[in-house]
């Protein structure tokens, strides 16, 4: 599931990779890209890439996150096919973007991630490729959780 490789953009990947991880927040109210700042109900963002995640939860915060979904960033030595709690584990979408000139990690779950999914399947279908284009990410308000969005930048 992983996007494949531009050679333009292959220095923004390694930068990204290298770069502490900087995770882009999704409330109901909109994206939240630094503490603080109030909430943006859209972004324009070039999407570097992406691939699958997992992460478990524990009393709504992050336990032990995966991007790969096959070893633990967050502990080391675990890897997710044998460990006994990967059924609580939530699967996620990993999306590696530039929004304000600053990358950033999008973990998508459930709808969103479906979005993204069928998001860029129609971009393939149409044969256009994800990091060729400006993309337009839209929050859609769902009570106590935010729905991502995911449209072509216009001209």
């Amino acid at each position: 599931m992983t996007t494949p490789h531009r050679p333009d953009i292959e220095p923004l990947r390694e930068m990204l990779h290298r770069a502490l991880a900087r995770y882009l927040t999704v409330r109901p109210q909109g994206f939240t890209l630094e503490a603080g700042a109030r909430p943006r109900t859209s972004l324009e963002v070039r999407i570097l890439g992406y691939g699958g995640a997992r992460t478990l939860y524990r009393k709504r915060r992050p336990h032990c996150r995966s991007l790969d979904g096959v070893s633990s960033i967050t502990h080391q030595d675990r890897r997710c096919a044998s460990c006994d709690r990967k059924e609580a584990c939530v699967p996620q979408v990993r999306v590696d973007l530039i929004a304000d000139t600053q990358p950033f990690r999008l973990l998508l779950s459930h709808t969103s991630a479906r979005n993204f999914l069928n998001y860029e399947a129609r971009l393939r279908a149409n044969r256009q490729r994800l990091e060729d284009l400006l993309h337009t990410l839209t929050v859609v308000e769902r009570g106590s959780w935010g729905e991502v969005r995911f449209a072509t930048k216009g001209p």
